[in-house]
């Protein structure tokens, strides 16, 4: 009863707190961005970001998808995020895995997904490194991980639209959640609409080629600082 008294209030600031913060229309899970913020960089709330992060290591089918999205977005958010901060330590891990220094990829993404731990592609790379060396209890963990957060992503939206785009945080998410749906990328561009950026990807699957729409706004957004 606590907590839902905490929750109730938290979310009756929110208009307040809205006024001088970033403004993101959609909702994700019936949350706005603002309310995803204050419910998860409060300490004494059931989603505070500490026990989201728990729990998208320890995904069990009883974390639900709200959980994984309150860790996702909220960490983002609480964290002082930059987007484009790892983007150079997941490359050199992509190619250490590619050129079969498994051992080297996993001391760096180990130290990656420590800063970032809700970096989907870092939970790739470690899986590809830990079953190369044969690890593959631990390749499962990290592969359970990106599966679960990849999926709750795709329920953000459709992808069929701009207003139906799949909500993204991190550079390397697009290559992640169509890997995940087991689609090639034939091309990429970024349009932009109503204080919003899209990444129209192009993808083939089944003999078939369409176009998928992420919604890369917060990234653009914590970019600029």
């Amino acid at each position: 009863m606590k907590n839902l008294f905490l929750i109730l209030f938290l979310l009756s600031t929110v208009s307040s707190f809205a006024q001088g913060g970033y403004k993101f229309d959609r909702k994700i899970f019936g949350y706005s961005l603002n309310e995803i913020d204050l419910l998860t960089s409060h300490v004494d709330s059931i989603y505070f970001i500490e026990k989201m992060i728990v729990k998208i290591w320890r995904p069990s089918p009883m974390v639900s998808d709200t959980v994984l999205a309150m860790g996702y977005y909220g960490y983002v958010l609480s964290y002082d995020y930059h987007p484009d901060r790892f983007i150079g330590l997941e490359l050199k891990i992509m190619r250490h895995n590619d050129n079969k220094e498994w051992k080297k990829a996993l001391k760096l993404a180990d130290s990656l997904l420590n800063n970032y731990p809700v970096c989907l592609m870092g939970h790739v790379e470690m899986c590809h490194a830990y079953n190369s060396l044969q690890d593959t209890m631990k390749a499962k963990q990290h592969k359970i991980i990106y599966e679960r957060l990849g999926n709750m992503i795709l329920k953000t939206g459709d992808g069929k639209s701009m207003e139906t785009a799949y909500i993204v945080t991190g550079l390397k998410d697009v290559e992640v959640l169509t890997q995940i749906q087991r689609m090639r990328i034939k091309k990429r561009i970024i349009k932009r609409k109503q204080k919003h950026t899209y990444e129209i990807v192009t993808v083939f699957k089944n003999f078939e080629q369409f176009d998928l729409y992420f919604d890369t706004s917060l990234i653009q957004e914590f970019r600029r600082y």
